[in-house]
């Protein structure tokens, strides 16, 4: 009998542990919302948020009804973050729910403004996610919210795989494009890079008519290049091609796309397993910075006049690897005497122990007089299905 009432005691108090459910909210109480947008008005100091919140209704199947909208754009506009939640009330007739946020978008002039009362607002959230995709638009910022998408019918889901397939395939973008990447580099001299997007315009992109329509080019959302921040502030842009670049060298790329011209011809070739190596040493009193490349080589497309002999597989690989130095070695001079520390060098700088650093540490910009020694090594591992172009009538 003491044994049961201790068993009983011991469920009685194992249920009071269970809350079950006495916060449910039922789904269609909550606005359940898919991305967010920024942007900042400079002549009435106001700032202006977008939301785009989730139609459930036109997400699921439904035979024989008409195409609607998947998602619904609210703008709101108030003096500080703050009021833009409260505010979200007046126009958004159910409870804001931000959990399944995909990405955020700011605008170009909110960047150069400055975004740490975005950032400083995100990180004081209980439920802040700072995992999201952080993208900067050169476009209208209304427009780009105004904006349906193809495939990915949900505008934030759109960018969002936009991001993650484009850092599969090419060297245009990387992962490191969160929100919480740009906090990392809040407090040091390091620079950080997000994409730019860029919206294609057309006069139907911000109706369901366009779902009607076959080419999916018009009102496209594209990235374009990558926004510079300096701390909090966007402080230029990288196009393609340097963003390209500036991702291989950093280390962030899982995949390279180039092209060389051979006497014989053009190859383009794809580096993929791509692995680097860093280290920062002094050399007669000047920092040198040893960067060490390896990656294997895939031939994508061959347009050479002569057969693919050992002694032209190794022209192909000298000629990648002689022309990603000189592009490189450009680029990190250029944006050097630029004063732009994309690498964080000034920080590595300060963080090296001895005697021959502290006086090195002595000039603010020495990092400025900073060598890049780069090394590249490649292996030409696939040449693809058939091993020699065929001639035809040349």
């Amino acid at each position: 009998m003491r044994r049961k009432i201790m068993l009983v005691i011991l469920a009685l108090c194992c249920l009071c542990g269970l809350t079950g459910c006495w916060d449910l909210v039922e789904i269609n109480q909550l606005a359940i919302g898919s991305m967010a947008g920024g942007d900042f008005d400079p002549e009435t100091k106001k700032q202006i948020v977008y939301y785009h919140i989730i139609n459930p209704s036109a997400l699921a199947v439904q035979k024989g009804s008409g195409v609607k909208a998947p998602v619904y754009s609210y703008r709101i506009e108030a003096n500080d973050m703050a009021q833009l939640t409260l505010k979200s009330s007046d126009v958004i007739p159910r409870e804001l729910f931000p959990d399944q946020f995909q990405s955020h978008i700011v605008s170009e002039r909110f960047a150069r403004h400055g975004l740490g009362k975005f950032i400083n607002f995100v990180e004081r959230q209980f439920n802040r996610r700072t995992d999201l995709y952080l993208l900067i638009t050169d476009s209208p910022m209304d427009e780009v919210m105004d904006t349906f998408t193809l495939l990915e019918r949900i505008p934030g889901r759109y960018m969002r795989s936009l991001i993650e397939y484009q850092a599969k395939v090419s060297s245009t973008v990387s992962l490191k494009s969160r929100v919480k990447d740009l906090i990392e580099n809040m407090e040091s001299t390091r620079l950080t890079v997000l994409p730019i997007i860029t919206l294609n315009k057309s006069k139907e992109s911000a109706t369901t008519n366009r779902y009607e329509s076959i080419d999916a080019n018009k009102g496209n959302i594209e990235i374009n290049g990558g926004a510079v921040f300096k701390k909090d502030k966007m402080i230029g842009k990288l196009n393609f091609q340097d963003v390209s670049l500036y991702h291989l060298l950093q280390g962030d790329t899982k995949v390279y796309f180039s092209n060389i011209k051979l006497d014989s011809g053009v190859v383009d070739l794809y580096a993929t397993r791509i692995k680097i190596k860093k280290r920062l040493s002094l050399v007669d009193g000047k920092p040198v910075w040893n960067v060490d490349i390896r990656a294997r080589l895939v031939i994508l497309n061959n347009q050479q006049s002569e057969r693919l002999t050992t002694a032209n597989i190794a022209d192909i690989k000298n000629a990648f690897n002689d022309k990603i130095k000189e592009q490189e070695m450009a680029f990190f001079d250029k944006y050097t005497k630029k004063g732009w520390d994309l690498y964080g060098l000034e920080e590595s700088i300060n963080n090296k122990r001895g005697k021959d650093w502290a006086a090195v540490r002595e000039d603010k910009k020495i990092w400025q007089t900073t060598s890049l020694n780069l090394s590249i090594k490649t292996r030409l591992a696939d040449v693809g299905g058939a091993i020699d172009p065929y001639m035809g009538t040349q």
